[in-house]
């Protein structure tokens, strides 16, 4: 079993949502051999923090235990620190992968990939019983019972399983007991690859070029991921724009940039506006001086009873106090700031 290598990961949670994380048991194997140990107390994350009386009578976790526990973000870096590159193994995978991903995104944090095998599916394919609970595997495999619903003894109880079915079947790599991962959580980053023994090219990206180690003013250079590529000089003063975060729409060489004429045009845009407005604002007068008089006229026609002439001049008025109302508000349109 010197190639079988992994992390056995066991959650519990304070109510029925997934997301609701309060405990963490973890248990290191590396080349069959249990190396390390860890758990720790979580505070649930905010909104999902209720602790429900079936769930703190099951594993006796409360809600002041975890008062001054770490929350979500903080226990989920301290288990990628744990787990390194690792693959994760839990009892029911399905169950322990989803508390992972659901407190993440509950969170709005990021969860990089990580591959999760499930000890449950490995006793089903290998082991014949009638049921495949924790203890029934357990006592299956001769192996110590679990005394307490725990985390650490839960995901101690995990590795066991594995390690005693890959003995018992003579399993010497992680790629003979499990075909593939159960299940995953989170998202691999673009232009990574993932090296395994069978690769030793993709541990050395530049292998069969000749690269210097250093910059000759012995700093190092930079990553080829993150800065950006200028070979060309004119593209330099655009390349160091996009280190900072900010990007050109097209390269333009020192010294050889054009005069910006924008000013000019957007002043004389302005000036026509603004000599449009007056005019229109000056006939808008001119047409209430016409209107009021219209009116007037319009006034003396009916009490002289001439109809017909205060008809003419009442349509007149009308026209003229449209006039007025579209000179007055296109002048306006044109004078006020941003026109």
């Amino acid at each position: 079993m010197s190639g079988i290598s992994f992390t056995a990961i066991d959650f519990e949670t304070a109510n029925s949502h997934r997301g609701s994380a309060c405990a963490v048991g973890l248990v290191k194997v590396r080349d069959g051999h249990i190396v390390d140990t860890a758990s720790w107390l979580i505070k649930p994350p905010p909104g999902i923090d209720d602790f429900d009386p079936i769930n703190v009578e099951l594993h006796g976790i409360a809600e002041q235990d975890v008062q001054n526990a770490a929350d979500w973000e903080m226990s989920l870096e301290g288990i990628l620190q744990f787990v390194c590159e690792d693959p994760l193994v839990a009892f029911d995978a399905a169950y322990d992968a989803s508390v992972m991903r659901q407190a993440t995104e509950h969170q709005h944090l990021d969860l990089p990939a990580k591959d999760f095998y499930c000890a449950l599916h490995l006793a089903q394919d290998h082991l014949a019983l009638p049921r495949h609970r924790l203890s029934d595997v357990l006592a299956a495999l001769d192996l110590p019972p679990v005394e307490r619903h725990e985390p650490l003894a839960h995901a101690l109880a995990c590795a066991q399983i594995v390690l005693a079915i890959a003995a018992a079947r003579r399993f010497s790599t992680l790629a003979e007991v499990w075909e593939q991962p159960t299940t995953a959580v989170g998202k691999r980053r673009r232009g990574r690859r993932v090296r395994t023994d069978a690769d030793p090219e993709a541990e050395t990206p530049g292998a069969g070029r000749s690269e210097p180690d250093a910059a000759p003013d012995g700093r190092d250079e930079p990553d080829a991921n993150l800065a950006v590529v200028a070979p060309d000089a004119r593209l330099r003063r655009t390349a160091h724009l996009v280190q900072l975060g900010r990007a050109e729409t097209a390269p333009v060489e020192d010294g050889d940039a054009e005069p910006d004429r924008t000013p000019r045009r957007g002043a004389a845009k302005r000036a026509f506006s603004t000599a449009a407005g007056l005019v229109l604002f000056a006939l808008g007068v001119a047409a209430a001086v016409g209107l009021a008089y219209l009116t007037g006229l319009t006034i003396r026609s009916f009490a002289a009873g001439q109809s017909a002439a205060a008809a003419v001049t009442l349509a007149a008025g009308l026209a003229t106090a449209w006039a007025v109302w579209a000179s007055v508000t296109g002048g306006w349109h044109r004078l006020r700031p941003g026109n």
